[in-house]
């Protein structure tokens, strides 16, 4: 599992996970908050033989990923969700977010980090994100049929 942190000056307030769906056990990580799935609504960099084994860190598969049709919307409006239900809980207590693909290598990977950079600066770096990439360095998926 690969982290990347957000720092805020004041508590972590989300919790932000990449998974591959089709991994057994990811959807044992799905515990409570938001979830959102992009199986059908980005299109895999996964099938593109010069991304396959990159990342969603990758500048090159992160670059892909925004630029699919919608997905800068779709961004936009979970990163207004993961703030409207923060703003709903206690000061302090934790809210979270899932985001799957596949197989956490490239599209929930890009997604989540721009969801968490586009609410950490709504938040004016006043709260912390942190993002839990959980399978990608999971070996890349066969096609699912």
């Amino acid at each position: 599992m690969q982290i990347t942190h957000l720092d805020g000056r004041g508590p972590v307030t989300a919790v932000i996970r990449s998974i591959g769906a089709r991994h057994p056990g990811a959807h044992d990580l799905v515990t409570d908050g938001l979830y959102l799935d992009l199986r059908h609504a980005l299109r895999n960099p996964a099938d593109d033989p010069a991304m396959r084994y990159l990342t969603g860190l990758d500048t090159k598969v992160y670059a892909h990923v925004l630029a699919t049709s919608g997905a800068r919307e779709l961004i936009t409006r979970t990163a207004v969700q993961l703030r409207t239900l923060a703003d709903e809980v206690p000061w302090g207590r934790l809210v979270r977010l899932t985001v799957a693909c596949q197989g956490g290598r490239h599209r929930s990977v890009a997604v989540a980090e721009a969801v968490a950079r586009r609410a950490w600066a709504a938040w004016g770096g006043e709260c912390g994100v942190e993002v839990e990439h959980h399978h990608i360095d999971h070996p890349v998926l066969p096609a699912s049929d």
